[in-house]
């Protein structure tokens, strides 16, 4: 049998308390998993995983209590029993408790996600809030869900927002349960009843896609890409859409606008450099492109001044 990795206990981290809330902001854990913040509604932190770790090569477990998960870069993953879901930033990841996968890599910085972690009465409060991808005892009935742009964003701004000098408590704890509710409102239309023969060929077409697309040069053409895949180009963009809530091209672009998201500190003043390692063929394709995505400019969000005002407008809708 595989052998079952433990998470590493993040709990080496130094404790910043709050006299005032019950809540508090974690920093400097010196390992793999790094929590910001915890409340006893929620944890939220960071994972990174590199590329020579013997995660790689073993079966996971996720611990006791369910996450939610928002990946930064691609990396393949397969809960046990289920088909592999390449987990990128236009996914929402879904663990049950002491749910066991395995992951394999995909991008040479191995494995770099957001997570939240749900404390053991969250799924019923979530459910009676009409969150539909949690079932009638409380556990949660799908993998992963799409990410709109407004999600990413979101959990991007927190992950900023904590990292400041002086995080506000009440604001991270309930942008992250905005957060988890949006994530688990919806069932993806592929969650529809059909046979399963037919389930598992869709699914196994639209994640043959993603791959591609992840790693597509930027003239990638409809009818190339189907060929690839052995499918019609008519049959591959109406199931691709329906499995993963996106077009061929918005997941795509949505993928590079993303990436260029999490990149825009390491290119302060240079994102003319930034647009065409993305693929955009110019600083103000990129900028409009951007804009249209996060109803915001690449200078305005790469600006630490501006994260905890972004931060509130977005969490208002």
């Amino acid at each position: 049998m595989t052998p079952v990795r433990r998470p590493r206990s993040p709990s080496r981290g130094r404790r910043l308390p709050n006299p005032k809330l019950r809540s508090s902001v974690l920093l400097d854990v010196p390992s793999s998993v790094t929590r910001l913040f915890e409340s006893p509604l929620l944890t939220v932190g960071e994972f990174r995983c590199p590329p020579d770790d013997t995660a790689w090569r073993e079966t996971n477990l996720i611990g006791d209590r369910p996450h939610v998960v928002f990946p930064r870069i691609p990396v393949l993953i397969q809960h046990v029993d289920e088909a592999p879901v390449l987990a990128t930033p236009n996914e929402t990841m879904l663990y049950n408790a002491d749910q066991r996968y395995v992951r394999e890599l995909r991008n040479q910085a191995g494995d770099n996600c957001v997570y939240i972690e749900l404390h053991h009465e969250s799924l019923a409060l979530l459910a009676e809030e009409g969150a539909g991808l949690i079932d009638s005892s409380y556990r949660l009935v799908a993998s992963h869900a799409p990410a709109d742009h407004r999600t990413y964003l979101l959990q991007h701004l927190l992950i900023r927002h904590l990292k400041a000098p002086d995080p506000d408590p009440l604001l991270a704890e309930e942008t992250a349960a905005t957060l988890v509710l949006s994530a688990l409102r919806d069932r993806p239309a592929s969650a529809r009843r059909r046979r399963g023969s037919t389930k598992a060929a869709h699914t196994a077409l639209a994640e043959a896609a993603k791959t591609e697309l992840a790693s597509a040069p930027a003239r990638l053409t409809l009818s190339e890409l189907a060929r690839r895949l052995h499918s019609s180009a008519f049959h591959l963009a109406r199931v691709f859409r329906v499995e993963t809530g996106f077009s061929l091209h918005g997941f795509r672009q949505t993928l590079r606008l993303r990436a260029g998201l999490e990149r825009l500190s390491s290119h302060a003043g240079d994102l003319s450099t930034l647009a065409l390692e993305l693929g955009f063929s110019s600083h103000s394709h990129f900028s409009e492109r951007f804009r249209n995505e996060f109803g915001v400019s690449p200078s305005e969000l790469g600006d630490e001044r501006h994260v905890r005002a972004l931060l509130e407008a977005t969490a208002r809708g």
